[in-house]
């Protein structure tokens, strides 16, 4: 099912941290300990406990059972994460240790499908079939993906294709719609070439009734892939090629006057759009032994469709992307493991307001030299220096009511240094500091009301220091982290609604501290608790197209103060074969937060409960029955002021209740 209700109507989701164990039918030893994470965000296999820095990760057996299916879903499994579409799903706002998107276009958080970056447009989509996990990078990750990252990275992995011949689906049904998955997987010469196909369907109902009695607010979204993989057995080349298409057809882009929230009546001014994306990908692998060389090759077409309050407003944008890199082997033992790597990426957008009589377009490439090392100095000491080099020319055209032609370049130095230490083997700490920017430009929104069209680099610094705790029985796993950041020239959209402009507007500071617990106490029970507190203000707003205006001090978009999730689930095991039951309740918590510079547009606090039971048959048959946000919380994702309408807003999922059943062969 999809749900929009972000921040975690599903405490079931934070269970999805407690991954990579699989959740279906372990035996009682398994069951009884947490297994070590494996993260390859890092663009080479690493043990997450050694890194000097903050990562997670969710497997598909708990995404599956917690009824994830976007990434706009993937706030209520990692802590200090806050994911919302701004007006629709293909403007995703990420906000990562208050580090918000408050750009529409350039989110400050960077997805990847299998080593390939998303479109800005498509990085709430569905999650894909055969997943096998999704891992989550803590920002700035500017040294090994440049602009874009200061947030994090979510890194999505799918399992291969190989001699095992497979299949399954997955299927949900609530009250508030449908969805499912279905995936194959078969060798196609043995031991040679091998494909696969995966198709996902999700169907959210409308959720609002306009002023005039129509029901709005519902969405479908379709998602189809195959892949063809070249790995011949004992050879050194792995290659993977892939073809995906997409389509959303929504009309989730009504809003609610604030005196309707608990009706849930919308303004009724004409909003759909369409989102047509197409995808093709080449991930060619080749082992050298001692190292690894993958060149990663990505065309990605976005098409929306778009008419929102009354206007039309159509987007386009390509994107084409390279990527050669040589990582070291992990399992070779060397005192120093590596990753260096050069990437190229052409973008080409295109927006047109026919009503206006304006088009805009853009084009911007983008080049980058990239190295990240670890220095294994001792047995217990670990140093991790890395560096990029960035260099993006964009060029920008108006035609209509504003007539321009620009071009503008920027480089970026990003360094960044960690070193992590082992006190004992169950006792790790780190420090780490990283650097992260997005590049500036030129404002894809053009209108005669904008005061300024172009706009110059952001720069992060962040420091950070962090604990890290894994028993050798493993039963109990701890992370906290501290850390401390500085933006300078902090970029944003400003002004009211429809006549909002990209600009830099000054300093941003964010600190705060992030607290992840996952235990097994008895093998039966299971606990994952995340905490987080975040304090993200302007310490210096300095808009020189507005000079008068000065919101120092005030809470960047966004980013509430304190977030927490709890999950608690039992298994009881059924005799005679009959499996397990598996029940669990859960709690998520989002503080006050502004959706607006002025911090007088927001939301409260509030918290959503959710329960469920999950029915594990066998290793390949799971059911699940399951009601999130329990007590039915009414709480606004997404609001802006409108001049004469005043405050208008969209709404998180209700209650919801529903089943899933999951299958495998």
């Amino acid at each position: 099912m999809i749900r929009h209700s972000l921040s975690g109507v599903s405490f079931l989701a934070l269970a999805a941290s407690l991954s990579p164990y699989s959740a279906v039918a372990q035996d009682a030893a398994a069951a009884s300990t947490l297994e070590p994470i494996i993260i390859t965000a890092t663009k080479r296999s690493e043990d997450y406990f050694l890194l000097p820095s903050t990562a997670d990760i969710a497997d598909t057996d708990v995404l599956l059972s917690r009824d994830i299916d976007t990434v706009a879903d993937l706030d209520r499994i990692f802590p200090d994460v806050n994911i919302r579409s701004r007006s629709s799903r293909a403007y995703a706002n990420f906000t990562i240790r208050g580090q918000a998107s408050l750009d529409f276009y350039n989110p400050s958080t960077q997805v990847y499908v299998d080593g390939l970056p998303q479109d800005s447009f498509n990085l709430t989509r569905a999650l894909p079939g055969g997943l096998e996990s999704v891992e989550l990078l803590y920002g700035p990750q500017g040294s090994l993906y440049g602009r874009g990252a200061i947030g994090g990275v979510i890194n999505i992995v799918t399992r291969k294709p190989d001699n095992e011949a497979r299949f399954g689906f997955d299927a949900n049904l609530t009250n508030e719609g449908g969805g499912g998955t279905f995936h194959a997987s078969t060798p196609l010469i043995e031991d040679v070439l091998y494909g696969d196909a995966s198709l996902s369907l999700l169907d959210t109902k409308d959720m609002y009734t306009t002023t005039t009695g129509a029901d709005v607010g519902g969405t479908r979204d379709v998602n189809g892939q195959v892949r063809l993989r070249y790995a011949p057995t004992d050879s050194p080349w792995d290659v993977t090629v892939s073809a995906g298409r997409g389509h959303v057809s929504s009309t989730e882009e009504y809003f609610v006057l604030e005196s309707m929230l608990n009706d849930r009546i919308a303004f009724d001014a004409p909003s759909e759009y369409d989102l047509d994306t197409w995808n093709l990908g080449i991930n060619a692998a080749y082992d050298l032994g001692f190292a690894t060389i993958t060149a990663l090759t990505g065309y990605q077409k976005s098409d929306l469709d778009r008419t929102v309050f009354g206007t039309y407003t159509p987007e386009k944008q390509w994107t084409l992307s390279q990527e050669l890199r040589i990582a070291s082997n992990p399992d070779q033992g060397s005192p120093v493991d590596y990753v260096a790597g050069l990437y190229y990426q052409h973008l080409d957008f295109t927006r047109t307001v026919p009503i206006a009589n304006q088009t805009s377009r853009q084009k911007i490439d983008s080049y980058a030299l990239f190295g990240d090392v670890t220095w294994h100095a001792t047995d217990r000491l670990d140093i991790s220096p890395g560096l990029r080099l960035d260099y993006e020319r964009a060029t920008a055209e108006a035609v209509g009511g504003v007539n321009f032609n620009g071009d503008n370049a920027f480089t970026a130095l990003s360094p960044k240094l960690g070193a992590s230490y082992g006190l004992t083997d169950e006792w790790r700490v780190y420090g780490l500091l990283s650097t992260g920017f997005k590049a500036g430009g030129f404002t894809r929104n053009v209108t005669s009301a904008n005061n300024a069209f172009t706009y110059d680099p952001q720069h992060t610094y962040n420091g950070e220091v962090g604990l890290k705790y894994r028993d050798e029985a493993g039963l109990l796993e701890v992370q906290l982290s501290a850390y401390y950041n500085v933006t300078k020239d902090y970029q944003m959209f400003v002004d009211v609604q429809p006549w909002q402009y990209l600009q830099n507007v000054g300093e941003v500071t964010a600190k705060g501290i992030d607290l992840k617990v996952r235990a097994k106490p008895t093998e039966e029970f299971g606990i994952t608790a995340g905490l987080a507190y975040n304090h993200t203000r302007f310490t210096d707003y300095d808009n020189p197209v507005t000079p008068g205006t000065d919101f120092t001090g005030n809470t960047v978009p966004y980013a509430p103060e304190f977030t927490a999730n709890l999950l608690l689930d039992y298994r009881f095991e059924l005799e005679s074969g009959r499996g397990a039951l598996v029940p669990y309740a859960g709690l998520t918590y989002v503080s006050e937060h502004y959706f607006d510079e002025t911090n007088t547009i927001g939301q409260k606090g509030y918290a959503l409960v959710d329960l469920g039971v999950k029915w594990e048959l066998d290793d390949k048959v799971t059911a699940e029955a399951f009601v999130t946000n329990v007590f039915d919380k009414t709480y606004t994702t997404y609001g802006f002021q409108y001049p004469g309408l005043g405050n208008l807003y969209q709404l998180g999922q209700g209650r919801t209740i529903g089943g899933r059943i999951n299958m495998t062969f």
